[in-house]
């Protein structure tokens, strides 16, 4: 490898946020059961005629301006022909020679620029179940909204390559374009790589990667090729172009195709679609929708909050849980205590559940009052665990949870008294490990307190009360 210089280039293609089909008024939801969000437009009956869907337009349009792309001021659609059977029409509607944005860049957190060669509009073709003999197609995907973006050759490694995808997704995210779910298919990748001699400005034989489901995917089997593709060099033998698959449990990638290249998919402009102007008044409103992006938030999040370093990264990564917290502290302002929380607790429960941050209820009043209730006492680590486990997907009210549940945390001396004197009788052994300095046998003793009290003791409380006692000697 030391000989060679990577080089690669990316094509993500990203499903776009809208509530219906490009061409059609079929859904787009994902988990419907199969061949139900279908019609004779998507399913390719003849003689049925599109109807573009403005929203992916719009969609499309805010993406490009994020990348600093050039904006085509007319564009059309054009099909591209080849044959496969999750292709009910046998040709996507998509766009070659003028694509909606062109000659862009995206700007990395590490300060790297990679610049975007285009970006366009298609449709999604279906899906093919696999089974041991036979297949089955599901055209519930078909006439999805598909944003293409593809970068220049400008990634030197797989690192980079992650890098790219990473902020790149964080971007699509922030400007509400796509939910970029891989699991859904929302956000797919395919990757050309080349090697070259060190010092060579002419590009090596290019190779497209394609069934990397994951980002940490892609980076492995770029640099699987890569090391391939230098032993078969290293070794006066050529590169073919061509386009090989990757087998993440193989760890390895297999050819797949000869690669296509344009004359072989016959590009030629759609007739059922009229071409399409891109007016300054839409691009205008679009720029107004991009919002903050991810760089300018991690910005203001130092300077504003003061927070930075792993915590700062999780909340730039999470729009949806940046933007829970800014609500938050809105309302309790004590920024430490509030993240504390959010970071802790709160990300474990949403962690925990299928659905993520989805499925959360709460509104940010009302988790406001756990973390006030925690920092007053009211409500200790447990109970305040357990008041956020009601609620979070509910938005149950805090204080008629507390109520009911009765998990008022009990800080009165007289209260605990008791069951401080039984954890002592019932534990000599602990006593006497406590009294050797062994500082657990203390720990363990307010355990024994908290599961009297069934979690509502005030721990700190407790503990104190304990090592009185016991130094005191009585009971």
């Amino acid at each position: 490898m030391s000989n060679f210089e990577t080089v690669i280039g990316l094509e993500v293609h990203t499903q776009l946020n809208t509530e219906s089909k490009i061409f059609c008024s079929c859904p787009t939801e994902f988990q419907s059961p199969p061949n139900t969000n279908i019609c004779p437009v998507c399913c390719g009956y003849p003689g049925v005629l599109p109807v573009f869907n403005i929203k992916a337009l719009k969609l499309a349009l805010r993406v490009s301006l994020a990348l600093n792309c050039k904006i085509n001021p007319s564009i059309y659609f054009e099909r591209k022909n080849y044959f496969y059977p999750d292709l009910p029409k046998n040709y996507q509607i998509s766009q070659y020679k003028m694509p909606l944005g062109y000659n862009g860049a995206l700007l990395l957190p590490s300060g790297k620029k990679i610049r975007i060669n285009r970006v366009h509009l298609e449709e999604d073709a279906g899906k093919l179940i696999h089974k041991e003999d036979y297949s089955l197609v599901d055209l519930n995907r078909t006439g999805t909204p598909l944003l293409e973006i593809v970068s220049e050759p400008d990634l030197s490694d797989a690192s980079q390559a992650f890098d790219y995808l990473t902020y790149l997704k964080l971007i699509l995210q922030y400007i509400r374009a796509s939910d970029c779910d891989m699991e859904k298919g929302s956000l797919r990748c395919d990757a050309n790589i080349s090697l070259r001699p060190k010092g060579q400005k002419e590009l090596g034989t290019k190779v497209e990667l394609k069934n990397m489901n994951t980002f940490k995917g892609v980076r492995v089997a770029l640099e699987y090729e890569a090391k391939r593709q230098a032993h078969v060099l290293k070794n006066n033998q050529k590169i073919n172009q061509e386009t090989r698959l990757w087998d993440p449990a193989k760890l390895k990638t297999a050819i797949m195709r000869t690669k296509e290249e344009a004359h072989d998919y016959r590009y030629f402009p759609e007739p059922d679609l009229l071409n399409i102007t891109v007016g300054d008044d839409l691009i205008k409103a679009e720029s107004s929708n991009l919002g903050e992006l991810p760089l300018a938030k991690s910005k203001r999040f130092l300077d504003d909050y003061g927070i930075s370093g792993k915590e700062l990264d999780i909340y730039i990564s999470n729009i949806n849980l940046a933007d829970f917290f800014e609500e938050v502290v809105k309302i309790y302002t004590k920024v430490k205590e509030v993240s504390n929380f959010l970071l802790g607790p709160f990300l474990e429960q949403i962690n925990n559940n299928k659905e993520g941050f989805s499925a959360v209820k709460i509104e940010a009043e009302n988790f406001s009052k756990i973390v006030k209730y925690f920092s007053q006492g009211r409500l200790n680590n447990l109970t305040a665990k357990k008041v956020l486990s009601l609620s979070i997907f509910t938005n149950e009210d805090i204080d008629e949870i507390i109520d009911r549940e009765k998990l008022t945390q009990v800080s009165n001396e007289d209260e605990l008294l008791a069951f401080v004197s039984e954890a002592i009788k019932e534990n000599p052994k602990a006593i006497s490990e406590f009294n050797e300095g062994k500082q657990q046998a203390i720990q363990f003793l307010v355990g024994q307190v908290m599961r009297k009290t069934k979690g509502k003791a005030n721990p700190k409380l407790a503990r104190q009360m304990l090592e009185k006692t016991i130094k005191g000697g009585s009971v």
